[in-house]
């Protein structure tokens, strides 16, 4: 007479959920082979794994965004990097965080800037040489640079404590972070809204490539 053998029982052992993953919606272009995750608005092109947020031609405005709105109230770290250059010096670009992902800024020394980011710094090439953090459209005042200093390669970091509300910006001409920030600015605040993080640049009588090289944001 034949027996049954019983079926062994087999457990496993569920996958714990990660419950500290800061970084889910960080992201990280190291440069522009791939542009998943970017919609770019106006004059935009990418060539030789280069963002182009202007080519060196008069009357161009260019803006590229993260296609995902995310919440900015917690701290993180924004790297980017950028080169400026090959046209007659104008106008300018600028980092923003904003609610929309379809506009495309404002023109000329406008440098792209969308009136209704929560937070944007613009960076002028052209006359003022400075950059000015706006906040809610409102400027908090420009600091100036020596002429002609953001027509090159830069780097850039900028590191947000959401609780000191503070944004410390830095940049140097190597890829090196400095030991201390070139500039503070305080109450520097995101609410729980979502945004999207992106750059603009515009040109006008005078232009220049506006070229963005890298961009990454880590949430720390």
């Amino acid at each position: 007479t034949p027996t049954n053998t019983p079926t062994p029982t087999i457990s496993e052992t569920p996958t714990p959920t990660p419950t500290n993953t800061p970084n889910l919606q960080g992201f990280n272009y190291p440069n522009f082979a791939s542009t998943t995750g970017l919609v770019g608005v106006g004059n935009t092109s990418v060539s030789s794994n280069i963002y182009f947020l202007t080519t060196a031609i008069v009357g161009q405005i260019g803006n590229v965004y993260r296609t995902t709105a995310i919440q900015y109230n917690r701290n993180f770290s924004a790297t980017w990097s950028t080169f400026i250059g090959g046209g007659t010096g104008a106008d300018g670009y600028c980092v923003q965080w904003t609610p929309t992902n379809n506009t495309n800024g404002g023109a000329g020394g406008a440098v792209g800037y969308v009136t209704t980011a929560i937070n944007a710094i613009t960076f002028l090439t052209f006359t003022y040489n400075n950059y000015t953090w706006y906040k809610n459209n409102v400027s908090q005042g420009a600091t100036s640079v020596s002429a002609g200093f953001w027509r090159q390669t830069l780097y850039f970091w900028g590191d947000y404590n959401h609780s000191a509300q503070t944004f410390a910006l830095y940049f140097s001409t190597t890829n090196t972070k400095p030991g201390s920030p070139n500039q503070t600015f305080n109450s520097f605040s995101f609410d729980s809204g979502s945004y999207y993080m992106g750059f603009g640049a515009a040109t006008g009588g005078s232009n220049d490539n506006q070229e963005l090289l890298s961009w990454s944001v880590q949430f720390t």
